[in-house]
């Protein structure tokens, strides 16, 4: 008895034969879009609006390190083909980075961007500014003074002396972070200094000690 031989496949009826499935064929699920990586930009773009608020813009840096961390979590699932998005991923990255470099120039250089920040206190003060602000330092030896804010300082000597040693400056908006510090040029002598910031004629910090005094103020 001859075989049997296997049968041709019956054309379709566009003249293509039907090929029968595979069945061990899957196909690839769907993949999901990159949601980390919309939160990503969402964050960058918040920062860099944060960055520019006069009393909130401290905010920035954390919203940017949240997008920052979203869009790393959005990249990886796009590379490993569970998500789809890799370009929207990599642009919440780099806004958000760049947001965050964004505020630390503003810090940095407030009078560039237009923007009010502690290095906006003027020393010495500036006629018709909405406040005035007084160190005051007293030393019975003497004392290396330091005073301004954070970023801006300026350096000076108070004399042995029971009267008090005063330093002015203004400013006009903003939230300054004030500082004064006075210490002795001789670690080895006993000498009590108290240091004093006083703001609108309100006393907003105050420090005493026997080599160092410190005073620092965040004021409005």
């Amino acid at each position: 008895m001859t075989p049997q031989q296997p049968r041709p496949a019956t054309p379709s009826r566009h003249g293509r034969p039907n090929v029968p499935p595979n069945p061990h064929y899957t196909p690839h699920p769907a993949r999901r879009a990159n949601l980390p990586g919309g939160i990503a930009v969402v964050c960058g773009l918040a920062a860099a609006g944060l960055a520019f608020l006069p009393k909130h813009g401290y905010f920035a840096w954390p919203v940017a390190g949240v997008g920052l961390v979203a869009g790393i979590i959005g990249i990886a699932a796009a590379l490993r083909g569970r998500m789809r998005g890799l370009g929207i991923a990599s642009t919440g990255v780099v806004v958000s980075v760049l947001a965050a470099l964004l505020y630390g120039a503003i810090v940095l250089f407030p009078s560039a961007f237009g923007t009010p920040r502690a290095s906006e206190l003027h020393i010495p003060p500036v006629a018709d500014e909405a406040h005035t602000v007084d160190f005051v330092v007293t030393s019975a030896g003497g004392a290396t003074v330091r005073y301004g804010t954070l970023d801006d300082q300026r350096t000076d000597t108070a004399p042995a002396s029971t009267d008090q040693w005063h330093g002015s400056a203004s400013y006009d908006g903003g939230a300054p972070i004030l500082s004064l510090t006075a210490d002795t040029a001789n670690a080895g002598v006993t000498n009590e200094i108290s240091c004093a910031i006083i703001v609108d004629g309100r006393q907003v910090a105050e420090n005493s000690g026997t080599t160092i005094a410190l005073c620092t103020a965040n004021v409005d």
